[in-house]
């Protein structure tokens, strides 16, 4: 009986130290496959509990370094709760991230971090260079395999970016993005900058883009090179603005 209780002890003390040294990069394998692999944590160290990684998508971005921290009270409820941790640097992340039946969840989640990191996403013979500083709000927001649920904002300040070899002033842009299960609704504006910006924006469960509509207005001061560009690549209309139409 006493070699079985020593066995059996043994077992226990086994099964907790493998959950409590287990790796970090489990995260990554659970948000992959929430995000239908669109997001990795690249490059983790530590426990699945208490640990750091890169947060990146499947397209070469690197999004922002992250810190997280385990918090077992959500076990009573049946999910998995981390804190995302963060330094008053830039770039950051912080927020709440659970695990549960419905998916992946992502609670007062705030992201500071520079343009720049979203260029791999965007064609390079159109977009050669972002700069300025991005900041991303969302309250609450769900990833699923197939959809993503929640409203997120944004604000680009001070936006500059090379389009087609001619850099281009934005001014400061905000937009928004309300996801749901059939798909996403976004829109865009912008002030200042060397032409007035007004979009919105249609994409699919994949997200994938299926409708949108970007009004580009020139300011008095919009320099002659942008100018030819947008004679070239956009719809004139009778208020002296072009129309970019996206299907």
């Amino acid at each position: 009986m006493r070699t079985l209780l020593k066995i059996f002890l043994a077992l226990l003390l086994l099964i907790a130290a493998l959950i409590f040294f287990a790796p970090a990069s489990l995260l990554d394998s659970g948000l992959a496959r929430a995000s239908s692999g669109k997001w990795r944590l690249a490059e983790s160290t530590g426990t699945l509990w208490n640990g750091s990684g890169m947060l990146t998508h499947a397209q070469g971005a690197v999004l922002t370094p992250l810190r997280w921290r385990f918090e077992p009270s959500a076990l009573l409820g049946g999910a998995a709760r981390w804190q995302l941790l963060a330094d008053q640097t830039t770039p950051r992340l912080t927020g709440t991230l659970t695990f549960s039946k419905k998916g992946v969840g992502l609670d007062g989640l705030s992201l500071h971090t520079s343009a720049a990191v979203l260029q791999p996403l965007l064609p390079p013979e159109m977009v050669q260079a972002l700069e300025g500083t991005l900041i991303i709000d969302a309250p609450s927001l769900l990833l699923q395999e197939k959809s993503q649920e929640g409203r997120i904002s944004g604000r680009w300040q001070n936006a500059q970016m090379v389009f087609q070899e001619v850099p281009v002033d934005l001014g400061n842009i905000t937009f928004n993005i309300d996801s749901r299960q059939q798909g996403s609704h976004s829109t865009i504006h912008n002030e200042g900058g060397a032409v007035s910006l007004d979009g919105q924006f249609q994409t699919d469960t994949s997200g994938k883009p299926t409708r949108g509509t970007l009004k580009i207005t020139p300011r008095p001061d919009t320099p002659e090179a942008l100018l030819q560009l947008l004679s070239t690549t956009g719809q004139p209309d009778a208020q002296g603005s072009y129309i970019l139409e996206m299907e």
